[in-house]
């Protein structure tokens, strides 16, 4: 069905007027590594492939995507803008209806006023966590695998601010009921206006920023093991640790930045507490830096680390790597990530990878 879709979408595309087109960007990324996985750990979903004793060679597509956006100048002082955005497996073909799968897209109207938008899209919480994350998107390396919270939401209306004082933006996004009492699937009910939501401030001071935020029953996706499947590689069905991050949280997220002619260093704070048991949290905590040390060669490590109060556990995961650009649209990168639970190693991974942007 959905490649019907998308031969009918393109052919449209195709008999629009130019006119029509006029206002439309084509955009995307390709992303992708040779990564060598050595996990250790029976805990590790065996599903990802890991071979306990030599490892294993994989050619991972990490979220690679492609969409298209654009707007229009409305009437009454109004702009209306768009964004269909799909991920897709470029390593290997995926049968059934999962050969697309929907990522951040939505239809919105913005003014002086602010900007009100509808779709499937990041939360206003996890959108807080991009400039922080050194090694976003890349499958073993990202954060997520760590730290709870990164969630695309379904069903999700948001309304924006427009930036107050030349500085601060504030988010507030609510998960729509859909007349179910859990439309979320996270066990809580769900038929209320703001049941289920996710809240943003940031802080633009150009070299520094900073935010704020809070989710109110932030779920994720129950994967077949039984186990929480961060939304991060949720569309692919694939969990990457085994850690228990929670099924249904209220997470609250501190983040800042610096951003200098050639360094950066990022921090986030996080808590998350279970909705159905507020003695089960877990605490998190992010640091990253970038170096560039030519206009070509950029140097990134990034440490996280996450106590889980309830069963005394604690998690880490220390990454380092280097991206060298080959252009304006085009990067190779190295890197080696490491991740532990409570000293003892949990997967170990070595990548070289490339990436062009469109």
């Amino acid at each position: 069905m959905k490649k019907k879709l998308l031969a009918l979408a393109v052919g449209a595309v195709i008999a629009a007027p130019v006119s029509a087109l006029a206002n439309a960007e084509l955009y995307g990324r390709i992303n992708l590594a040779i990564d060598h996985f050595d996990g250790k750990e029976a805990g590790v979903p065996a599903g990802i492939g890991f071979d306990e004793e030599a490892g294993t060679y994989q050619l991972n597509s990490n979220k690679s995507f492609f969409g298209i956006r654009g707007g229009a100048d409305l009437t009454a002082g109004l702009r209306g803008f768009y964004q269909l955005e799909f991920g897709v497996n470029v390593d290997e073909g995926v049968t059934g209806d999962d050969l697309l799968f929907t990522r951040n897209s939505f239809l919105g109207v913005e003014s002086g006023f602010g900007s009100v938008q509808a779709g499937r899209f990041d939360t206003p919480l996890r959108a807080m966590g991009a400039g922080v994350d050194q090694f976003r998107d890349i499958r073993y390396a990202d954060f997520a695998n760590i730290v709870a919270g990164e969630w695309r939401a379904d069903n999700v209306i948001q309304y924006t601010t427009p930036k107050i004082a030349d500085m601060l933006t504030v988010a507030v996004a609510t998960v729509a009921a859909e007349n179910q009492d859990d439309a979320t699937g996270s066990g809580n009910p769900n038929n209320k206006l703001f049941d289920t939501l996710s809240i943003s401030a940031m802080l633009d001071l150009g070299d520094f920023y900073a935010g704020l935020g809070y989710d109110k029953n932030n779920y994720g996706i129950q994967g077949g093991n039984g186990l929480y499947l961060s939304d991060a590689y949720a569309d692919t069905g694939l969990g990457i640790s085994s850690l228990d991050l929670g099924v249904s949280n209220d997470i609250y997220r501190v983040v800042a930045g610096i951003n200098m002619d050639a360094l950066e260093i990022g921090v986030l704070l996080q808590q998350a507490e279970d909705v159905n048991d507020s003695d089960n949290k877990n605490r998190s905590y992010l640091l990253s830096a970038g170096f560039e040390l030519t206009d070509m060669v950029k140097l990134k490590a990034q440490y996280g680390e996450t106590d889980f109060r309830a069963t005394d556990i604690k998690a880490r995961q220390a990454t380092i790597g280097a991206d060298y650009m080959l252009g304006q649209q085009t990067k190779t990168y190295i890197y080696t990530t490491r991740q532990e639970v409570d000293g003892d190693r949990h997967f170990a991974v070595v990548g070289i990878g490339a990436e062009h942007r469109f």
